[in-house]
């Protein structure tokens, strides 16, 4: 007698079934890819997406939409049972709030305080608070004097530069780090 090759009932349950799931996927693919679609309130952890518009990117083997929204801020995906989603003409149109209307006093103003193109932003910086006044002369900012007199100092084969003056008896004597050392020099021009 021949040998008789028997099927497991359980496993080919199973198959069919994976079958089954395939086939679904495939279907709601073609259903729903690329179209514009509402979740609806039912579900309270889909309560996020009620006012937004998604569009469905595709659908996973697991018979779940992954959508799109087109909020602007978030670009992920996120997957949706597809018997909550709603299919829709077109997104829906989103209500801009209006702004309120600002002085035209302010743009002029800052024109007038803005210090010429191709200034450093700390020289723009100090135009600003200073209401005005001209940005620092073409010989650099202060960080650069002190790296160049800090450069000088290490290398005694050049000649030295002349010594900036001393700040005056009433600012204290500045530290070490070039920080403390331009406030010395900021302190010392407004006196």
């Amino acid at each position: 007698m021949p040998h008789r090759r028997f099927r497991n009932p359980v496993k080919l349950y199973y198959r069919e079934q994976l079958v089954s799931l395939i086939d679904r996927a495939e279907r709601l693919k073609k259903e729903l890819t690329d179209k514009w679609v509402v979740v609806s309130e039912v579900a309270p952890e889909l309560k996020r997406f009620a006012a937004l518009t998604g569009k469905v990117r595709t659908v996973n083997m697991n018979c779940r939409a992954l959508v799109e929204f087109d909020d602007g801020v978030d670009v992920g995906w996120y997957d949706i049972e597809p018997g909550y989603l709603t299919i829709v003409d077109a997104p829906r149109v989103k209500e801009k709030p209006k702004a309120a209307e600002k002085p035209k006093a302010a743009p002029a103003a800052k024109a007038s305080n803005a210090p010429a193109a191709g200034g450093s932003p700390l020289d723009k910086i100090r135009a600003a608070g200073a209401g005005g006044a001209k940005p620092a002369a073409a010989g650099g900012s202060p960080l650069d004097k002190i790296r160049a007199a800090g450069a000088v100092k290490e290398t005694p084969e050049e000649p030295a530069v002349a010594p900036t003056p001393p700040p005056q008896a009433s600012a204290p004597a500045p530290s070490g780090s070039p920080l403390d050392q331009i406030r010395a020099m900021g302190a010392a021009k407004k006196e």
